[in-house]
């Protein structure tokens, strides 16, 4: 591990983005865990969310939303369909393009894994202060602005 105290600002910056990549594998790992027993995997929570905040979308829109491999996204809702977590209808602008929405069912499945998930955030956002979390969304807001491919 690196000294930190021996770091500029902008190393400093540079080492924390170095531990994005097993920061995302752990949260991953987290996610997966903490879905166990529910019957939707890691992808799948990531859709069900997108419909949870959208309503109701097309494959193309979650795959932007998402920035995931279409073939993925095309994959994972259609298991989602199969297993009636996820209601497919027709799209009057575009015959190949379905809007997908919740079932009442996997509406109260995202509902309460996404209140777990806020009940463990509150309990690790109280070790700090309202600016750090600020900063803290600001740099990764930025950053993924940033390193967003033109």
């Amino acid at each position: 591990m690196v000294d930190q105290t021996k770091l500029t600002t902008v190393q400093k910056l540079y080492v924390g983005v170095q531990l994005i990549n097993p920061l995302l594998r752990s949260i991953t790992l987290r996610v997966e865990a903490d879905l166990h027993g529910t019957g939707i995997s890691v992808g799948q929570r990531a859709i069900l969310d997108v419909l949870l905040t959208k309503k109701k979308a097309t494959a193309p829109e979650i795959t932007r939303i998402l920035q995931l491999k279409r073939q993925f996204v095309g994959r994972e809702l259609k298991e989602l369909i199969q297993n009636e977590m996820v209601q497919s209808e027709p799209n009057p602008e575009h015959k190949r393009a379905h809007f997908h929405s919740l079932t009442k069912k996997s509406e109260a499945v995202i509902r309460e894994i996404r209140a777990r998930e806020m009940e463990e955030f509150t309990a690790f956002a109280n070790r700090f202060t309202p600016e750090e979390i600020d900063a803290f969304y600001r740099i990764q807001k930025t950053l993924n602005e940033e390193m967003m491919p033109s």
